[in-house]
């Protein structure tokens, strides 16, 4: 799981810039939002274990939570398991503390992306009075720095912002126009940058079946038989992604239903087996982030909520 860091001030565009994030890339992601301004200053540990998770784009989930940040991520990597979580702190919070936060729990399987850093015209002029050494360490702190809500500034207006930042920290990397000019290449080098400077390598093979998805779930559950036909009509029909191999076994409120697709076909068999429940996607693009909505019951800690309660 590689984690990326968009910081701002409120208002900055960050939500923004995580939806444009979402469209340009075409990749899938979970969105952690930590509620507390004080987040690693004081490495207290909360009370409050609850994470909460509700879709904020197609392909994208959201969680919101009171508990430990670190020990959120970890909950976050071991249930959900996302290819790539985009920390997005809210209220005034310091990048670099939130860095070595999550320092804390690098390995091989989670991993920090070089921080991104929102800045619009009015945050630069308000925070950057109100809060000069939060402000200074966010630009400092990230590998790069995007100007939002730069569209009707003249080319003059925008040197100007790019200069304040450059007069915070010299060396800090500052988009030169409004993040939607740029092209396709430079969003996608946002998801393989890491902190010094090193690019994640994507192996290109020639062998077909070297470039399938594998995507597994276990203690999977669907609600009935008929919303499980369903699901099976959707992967046919290409809904979650281009599946071309999918079995498993899957525990319904009506019994076990064990299932197989191959070859644009699909068969279920409800069966009184006692195995675990366990489910198995073979393809490309596989929509992973949808299919756990379907199968997947979180643990108590997590609450699915609707769409209209992501709300800032």
């Amino acid at each position: 799981m590689d984690i990326l860091i968009v910081s701002g001030f409120l208002g900055a565009g960050k939500t923004t810039f995580i939806k444009a994030l979402s469209k340009k890339t075409g990749k899938e992601f979970a969105i952690l939002e930590n509620e507390y301004s004080d987040l690693g200053v004081d490495g207290e540990r909360l009370q409050d274990s609850t994470i909460n998770i509700w879709e904020l784009t197609e392909g994208c989930i959201c969680c919101s939570t009171k508990q430990d940040f670190a020990q959120s991520v970890l909950t976050i990597a071991n249930t959900i398991s996302p290819d790539y979580l985009v920390v997005e702190p809210t209220g005034v919070a310091k990048l670099g503390n939130i860095i070595k936060n999550l320092q804390r729990i690098e390995y091989e399987k989670i991993r920090l992306l070089s921080p991104i850093c929102i800045l619009d015209i009015e945050g630069i002029r308000s925070y950057g009075n109100e809060f000069p050494d939060i402000f200074k360490d966010q630009i400092c702190s990230a590998g790069q720095v995007i100007l939002s809500k730069t569209e009707n500034l003249s080319e003059r207006e925008r040197a100007s912002l790019i200069n304040e930042v450059k007069s915070i920290d010299p060396e800090a990397v500052v988009t030169d126009r409004h993040y939607s000019e740029y092209r396709t290449e430079w969003w996608d080098e946002i998801l393989c940058t890491y902190p010094d400077g090193s690019k994640k390598i994507v192996q290109k093979t020639d062998d077909t079946s070297a470039m399938l998805d594998t995507f597994s779930l276990s203690e999977v559950k669907a609600s009935g038989i008929g919303s499980f036909v369903c699901f099976m009509e959707n992967i046919i029909r290409g809904e979650y992604g281009d599946i071309i191999r999918a079995k498993g076994n899957i525990s319904t409120d009506s019994g076990n239903i064990t299932f197989d697709v191959a070859g644009g076909r699909y068969a279920l068999l409800l069966t009184e087996s006692s195995e675990d429940s366990k489910a198995v996607f073979i393809g490309n693009r596989i929509r992973k982030q949808k299919i756990r909505k379907v199968l997947f019951e979180n643990s108590k800690n997590v609450k699915i909520l609707p769409f209209g309660a992501y709300k800032r």
